[in-house]
């Protein structure tokens, strides 16, 4: 469950111009199967971020649910993946699904590549 704050800033990577599920999925939704974490800097919260793991037939993936936050003058990108990364190692894998061209070029920086394009055309 979410308290409050958790809600409010998680928000911000669900609104229109960023969630990615085309307008049919929920930010609970999403979130439902996650593991919550903070990063805590001088006992403020600075960033959330939610990671889920799916089982498939030929291995597993960690999913970057949603991630929240910031730090004046921090690239958290290239602070906290390689953490994010190392909470993934029990897995085959590790995804996340972005609009955010500024952040696929810092992921990429970070090793991560483009697997997919994913399209979409709302039909109704």
């Amino acid at each position: 469950m979410l308290d409050d704050a958790a809600r409010a800033a998680y928000a911000a990577a669900y609104r229109p111009d960023r969630e990615t599920a085309g307008g049919l999925g929920s930010m609970d939704e999403a979130m439902r199967g996650a593991q919550l974490f903070e990063v805590v800097v001088a006992g403020a919260v600075v960033v959330r971020y939610a990671l889920r793991q799916d089982h498939y037939e030929n291995g597993s993936e960690i999913v970057i649910v949603a991630a929240a936050g910031g730090l004046p003058g921090v690239d958290l990108v290239a602070s906290l993946v390689p953490t994010i990364e190392r909470q993934g190692a029990i897995a085959d894998r590790m995804t996340m699904r972005t609009r955010r061209p500024g952040l696929v070029r810092k992921m990429k920086k970070q090793g991560w590549v483009l697997d997919a394009y994913c399209m979409g055309k709302t039909i109704k």
